[in-house]
C-alpha cells in the first residue's frame, strides 16, 4: 500500500471520527458520555465512514467502463447517481442493521425512536457531499486527459506541417541554383565550371544540416558567405554585401533562414554595374537578426512558388511563437527574424 493511499486512508478515518462526534453533541447537547459509548461510536463511525469513502474506489472501477464524461455526459450523469445510490443505500442500511439491529439490538421502533431518521437523513446528506466531490474529481481528471490527448493530436498535426515547411527549402534552394547556372553557361563557361564546383561544396554543407530544427547563428553565417561567394561568380562587384555579427554561440536560427532572405534579395532586384544590389545582415541587442537591401525592381519578375518567405515564417512561428517582420518603404526592404536563445 503505497504512502498516498494511507494518507488517504487516515484522514478519511479522522474525518469520519469528527462527524461521528458531531452527530452525538448535535444529538444530545452535551460530548460528556461514558467510555463505551465513545467505543461504540467510534467503530460506528469509522465503518460507516470509511465505507462511504470507499465510494470512490469502487467508482473509479465502475467509471472506466461505463462513464465518459465528455462523449455521453447525460448518460454518464445518470449512470453515476444510480450507482452512488446504490451503493450508499447499501452501506448505511447495512451499517446501521449491523450496529444497532445486531450489535445494540434494537428493533426498528426503538432505533426510530432514539433518531434513527435523522441519522439516516445525515448519513444520506453526508453521502451526497462526498458523491460531488467525487463528481468534480472525475470530471476534472476526464476533462484534463481530453484535453491533454487534443493537445497532443495539435502538436502532432503541427510537427508534420512543420516538417513539409521544412522540405520545402532545399527544392526551392536548388531550383533557383540551376537557374544561376543555366544563365551562366550562356554568359561565361569557365565561371559556370567554378559555380558547380562551389555549389557541389556548398550543397554538402546544406544536406548536413537540413533535417535540423535549429543551429547556431554563426554556422548559419559561414553558409550564406559560401552562398554569397556563388552569386559573386555571377553578378561580381554588381554585388555589394556586409555581414556583420557579434553574438555569442548561445543565438541559434533555422537552418538556411537568413540565406534565403538573401537569396530572395538576389532574385527579386535588378543586379548590374549601373546598379548594385548592397545587402547587409546584422543582428542587435534586442536578439534579432536583419537582413536589408536596396530595392530596384526588375522589368520582368522571376516567376515564384510562393513557399520562401511564407515557409520561413510558419517555421519561425511554430518553434518561436513569434512573428517575422517584414518592411518596406519604396527604397528598402527589410526583414527582422528573431533570434532563438536555447540557454
Amino acid at each position: 500500500m503505497n504512502k498516498k493511499v494511507v494518507i488517504s486512508i487516515g484522514f478519511a478515518a479522522v474525518l469520519s471520527i469528527l462527524i461521528g462526534m458531531t452527530f452525538v453533541w448535535i444529538a444530545t447537547g452535551t460530548l460528556s458520555h461514558s467510555k463505551s459509548l465513545y467505543i461504540w461510536n467510534i467503530g460506528y463511525s469509522l465503518t460507516i465512514g470509511l465505507s462511504l469513502f470507499g465510494n470512490g474506489y469502487f467508482f473509479r472501477m465502475f467509471a472506466k467502463r461505463f462513464i465518459n464524461w465528455v462523449e455521453q455526459p447525460g448518460v454518464s450523469v445518470f449512470r453515476a447517481v444510480l450507482f452512488h445510490f446504490s451503493y450508499s443505500s447499501l452501506v448505511i442500511l447495512g451499517v446501521n442493521w449491523v450496529w444497532f439491529g445486531v450489535v445494540l439490538n434494537r428493533t426498528w421502533e426503538k432505533f426510530v425512536e432514539y433518531g434513527g431518521i435523522e441519522t439516516l437523513l445525515g448519513e444520506y446528506f453526508i453521502m451526497f457531499v462526498i458523491t460531488l466531490i467525487i463528481y468534480t474529481i472525475s470530471f476534472f481528471k476526464s476533462w484534463k486527459y481530453n484535453l491533454m490527448e487534443a493537445e497532443g493530436l495539435k502538436r502532432e498535426a503541427l510537427h508534420l506541417k512543420y516538417k513539409v515547411l521544412q522540405e520545402q527549402v532545399n527544392p526551392h534552394f536548388l531550383f533557383n541554383s540551376l537557374n544561376v547556372l543555366e544563365s551562366l553557361i550562356d554568359l561565361n563557361t569557365d565561371r559556370a565550371k567554378q559555380f558547380v564546383g562551389e555549389l557541389s561544396g556548398f550543397y554538402r554543407g546544406v544536406l548536413e544540416i537540413k533535417d535540423q530544427e535549429i543551429i547556431p547563428l554563426q554556422e548559419e553565417l559561414d553558409l550564406v558567405r559560401k552562398y554569397v561567394y556563388l552569386q559573386q561568380i555571377r553578378f561580381g562587384e554588381s554585388l555589394q554585401t556586409e555581414i556583420k555579427s557579434d553574438l555569442s554561440d548561445d543565438a541559434f536560427v533555422i537552418p538556411l533562414s537568413v540565406q534565403s532572405l538573401v537569396e530572395n534579395a538576389i532574385k527579386h532586384n535588378e543586379i548590374s554595374r549601373e546598379r548594385p544590389l548592397s545587402i547587409i545582415v546584422s543582428t542587435d541587442d534586442a536578439g534579432k537578426l536583419v537582413v536589408r537591401n536596396n530595392i530596384q525592381h526588375k522589368n520582368t519578375q522571376d516567376v515564384s512558388n510562393g513557399t520562401g518567405l511564407k515557409s520561413l515564417a510558419d517555421r519561425y512561428e511554430f518553434l518561436t511563437g513569434n512573428k517575422i517582420k517584414v518592411q518596406a518603404d519604396g527604397t528598402e526592404y527589410m526583414v527582422e527574424i528573431p533570434l532563438i536563445e536555447t540557454v
